[in-house]
């Protein structure tokens, strides 16, 4: 069974690889055996593109699992959660649901027990301020990943790190905090 993590971001991706014992392919591609790692880039159009250019040129894997930081409306910075759901932030057209691209992209991920669901809007930059009054999470990669699961019928997992409440100030000085910025402890949460 082939595991492929996604995550968006090199910095993020080493702690990933090194935990895993993987080894670098390419600019973009750890792996062993039957484990690999795409550095996805940032954003839901280069997450889309190097998912789909992923699975061309190597097939398509038997799961997918997202790890990465998200920032929240009020839950608590540092606190794993698991992805219930991935909306598109963005995506708000007259005459369509809010939110949704019914055809693809809705489908429930997989539940990690341990972790508390939430849903995730995935934005196309760094989210401030929102009208959206529920406990959510945001992050710019996974509801392009969630497109491509649902339409290859890829299971998928997505866990996010809490690493701000809406502030980009509040990210960089977060950022100090390497409790908040390690997610090496994300993989002990999926081991159990």
């Amino acid at each position: 069974m082939e595991k492929l993590y996604c995550i968006a971001m090199e910095k993020e991706a080493i702690q990933i690889a090194e935990k895993l014992g993987l080894e670098k392919i390419s600019n973009e591609i750890y792996r062993k055996e039957n484990t690999s790692l795409l550095i996805t880039g940032i954003g839901k159009q280069r997450t889309a593109i190097s998912l789909t250019k992923y699975i061309c040129e190597n097939g398509k894997p038997d799961k997918i699992i997202n790890i990465g930081y998200a920032g929240s409306t009020i839950l608590e910075i540092g606190k794993w959660y698991c992805v219930s759901y991935s909306m598109n932030y963005e995506w708000e057209i007259p005459g369509e649901e809010k939110y949704d691209m019914l055809d693809y992209g809705f489908k429930k991920l997989d539940k990690v027990d341990k972790l508390e669901e939430k849903p995730c809007y995935s934005a196309e930059c760094f989210v401030t301020d929102t009208d959206l009054e529920e406990e959510c999470l945001f992050d710019m990669e996974l509801h392009s990943i969630s497109i491509l699961c649902d339409k290859y019928d890829i299971p998928l997992v997505s866990i996010k790190k809490v690493s701000d409440n809406l502030s980009f100030d509040g990210y960089y000085e977060n950022l100090k905090d390497k409790n908040i910025f390690e997610l090496t402890s994300g993989l002990d949460i999926l081991k159990d």
